[in-house]
C-alpha cells in the first residue's frame, strides 16, 4: 500500500476531514476526546501508545479487575500503534509518522516531549507545515505551566468549582466534563487551523510544507483547560469587575429567574418511560426527579395551565418574576407538593405542551431506552472483536452530506503496526517483526 493510498482508505468515515491524518500521543481523557472528535469527523487519527507506558485508561481498573469503560469511550475510531520512545530507533519512527501527517495532538505537561526528542520545535524540522495541538492543565507558558492536573483541578483553577454547589456547601470540582469540554476544544482549534489553510487540507499542500514565500507554516495550538473553564465564568468575571460584586454557588438555582431546579416526582411504574414506553429498568425507579425553569411571564402563565391554576400561584409573592425570585425558596416547596404527585415523564409531558422547559434527570440506562435518541440513532451497534455487537455513543451532531459516524470500536494495542510500519511508511515487514523483537515497536 503506498502512503497515498494509507491516507485515503484507512478508515470507513468519509466525513469532511477525510483525508487528514493525525499523530495522537495523547493519553487519559481530554486529548483523547479530541482526537475522537476528529476521527468522528473523518480523519485518520492514529493513536501512538507504548507496552512499556500503557495510557491509564487502558490499564487494569484497581477495583474490578478489567479496564474500565473510559477508554473505549474516546478511543473509537482509531487506529494503535505502540513505539517505546524511550528508544532512539522508536523516536526516529515517530518523527517519520508526524512528517507523513497533516497534525500532532498531545496532552502532556510541557516539557515532556521535548525530552523525549518530539517537541514542537523538532516536529517543525521534519514537517515544516506542522499543525500541533498540546492540551494542558495550565497551558504551555506561565509559571505554573508545569503543573499536573486532572479534570476536578481544572475547574477549581478555572474558577468554575467555586460557583458550582450549595450556597451551604463546599465547592463542587466537575469531572469528566472538564476533561471532554478541553477535549472539544481542542478539536474546535484543530479544525479552525485547517479551514486556515484553505483551500485544501494541509496534505494536499506543497510537500516541503513553506508558503510561495518560503516561509515556515507551522503552527502551535496551544490549549489550556484551565482557561477553558475560566472562559465559562465570564459573567461571574465581569460583575466582580464592573460591581465588585462575588457571586456565590447557587445549587440549581438560577440568579434571575423562578422557579428554576430540579423537583422530586413520584416513582415510576417499574421500567416504564416516555408515553409509557421502557426506562431501561432502571435500579433508581423509585427515586425520580425533574428539572423545571421558568424565565419569563409567559412560561409562568403556561406553568399555571398546566397545574391547573391552584390557589397558591395568585399569590402576592409569586405575582411577578421578581417576586417569584424574591420568595424562590417558598415557590419551589409549592411546585414540588404538584411533581411529588407525578412521575418525571408525566411532569415533562404536561409542562412542555404549555411551552415549559422540564425534563426528567435521566440515568445511562434510561438514556440507553430513551425513544427520542433511538430515532436519533444516538447509540449505535458497532462490531467488537469480542463482544460482538456493542453499543456506542454517537458523535454529538449530525451532517446531512457528509455524516460524522462510530463505524469502529476501540483498537487493540498495536492493532495497526503492520498497516503503519510495513503499509504507509514501507518497512519492510522483517524489519518490522525485528523492531517489535527488539521492543523498538512495543
Amino acid at each position: 500500500m503506498t502512503a497515498d493510498a494509507a491516507h485515503n482508505s484507512a478508515g470507513k468515515n468519509k466525513g469532511p476531514l477525510s483525508g487528514v491524518r493525525v499523530a495522537d500521543f495523547s493519553v487519559h481523557a481530554a486529548g483523547p476526546f479530541a482526537g475522537l472528535m476528529l476521527a468522528e469527523l473523518g480523519a485518520e487519527v492514529i493513536k501512538i501508545e507504548s507496552s512499556a507506558r500503557l495510557d491509564i485508561t487502558r490499564r487494569p481498573h484497581t477495583m474490578y479487575g478489567k479496564p474500565p469503560s473510559g477508554f473505549e469511550q474516546v478511543n473509537a475510531n482509531k487506529m494503535s500503534i505502540t513505539l517505546n520512545l524511550k528508544e532512539p530507533k522508536a523516536v526516529e519512527l515517530a518523527l517519520e509518522l508526524v512528517r507523513l501527517s497533516d497534525m500532532v495532538l498531545e496532552n502532556f505537561r510541557p516539557g515532556v516531549l521535548e525530552r523525549l526528542g518530539l517537541g514542537f520545535e523538532r516536529l517543525r524540522e521534519v514537517k515544516r507545515d506542522l499543525l500541533m495541538v498540546s492540551l494542558s492543565a495550565s497551558g504551555q507558558t506561565g509559571p505554573e505551566r508545569g503543573y499536573s492536573g486532572y479534570a476536578p483541578m481544572f475547574a477549581a483553577a478555572g474558577g468554575l468549582g467555586f460557583l458550582t454547589g450549595y450556597p451551604d456547601g463546599p465547592p463542587v470540582e466537575l469531572r469528566h466534563a472538564m476533561d471532554h469540554t478541553g477535549g472539544v476544544m481542542g478539536a474546535l482549534c484543530a479544525v479552525a487551523a485547517l479551514c486556515g489553510r484553505a483551500p485544501g487540507p494541509v496534505s494536499a499542500r506543497e510537500a516541503s510544507g513553506d508558503d510561495v514565500t518560503g516561509h515556515d507554516r507551522s503552527l502551535h495550538l496551544d490549549v489550556s483547560v484551565r482557561d477553558v473553564a475560566t472562559a465559562f465564568i465570564g459573567p461571574a468575571l465581569l460583575d466582580y469587575a464592573m460591581n465588585e460584586r462575588e457571586q456565590a454557588p447557587q445549587g440549581n438555582g438560577n440568579g434571575a429567574a423562578s422557579p428554576c431546579g430540579v423537583y422530586r416526582c413520584a416513582p415510576a411504574p417499574a421500567g416504564v418511560g416516555p408515553e409509557g414506553g421502557p426506562s431501561g429498568g432502571s435500579a433508581i425507579d423509585d427515586d425520580q426527579w425533574v428539572s423545571i425553569a421558568v424565565t419569563t411571564d409567559r412560561e409562568w402563565q403556561g406553568l399555571c395551565r398546566a397545574l391547573g391554576n391552584p390557589a397558591w400561584t395568585e399569590d402576592a409573592r409569586f405575582g411577578d418574576g421578581y417576586q417569584r425570585w424574591l420568595h424562590r425558596a417558598e415557590l419551589d416547596n409549592c411546585l414540588e407538593e404538584w411533581t411529588r404527585q407525578h412521575t418525571s415523564w408525566e411532569v415533562t409531558g404536561t409542562l412542555q405542551a404549555e411551552g415549559v422547559a422540564a425534563f426528567p434527570s435521566l440515568s445511562a440506562d434510561q438514556l440507553m431506552a430513551d425513544p427520542h435518541l433511538a430515532a436519533r440513532n444516538s447509540f449505535p451497534e458497532v462490531s467488537h472483536p469480542d463482544r460482538g455487537r456493542q453499543r456506542g455513543v454517537a458523535p454529538p451532531w449530525r451532517f446531512d452530506r457528509t455524516p460524522a459516524r462510530l463505524d469502529g470500536w476501540t483498537p487493540e494495542l498495536g492493532e495497526d503496526n503492520d498497516a503503519i510500519f510495513h503499509g504507509l511508511m514501507g518497512i519492510p515487514i522483517e524489519e518490522v517483526r525485528a523492531l517489535q523483537e527488539a521492543r523498538v515497536i512495543w
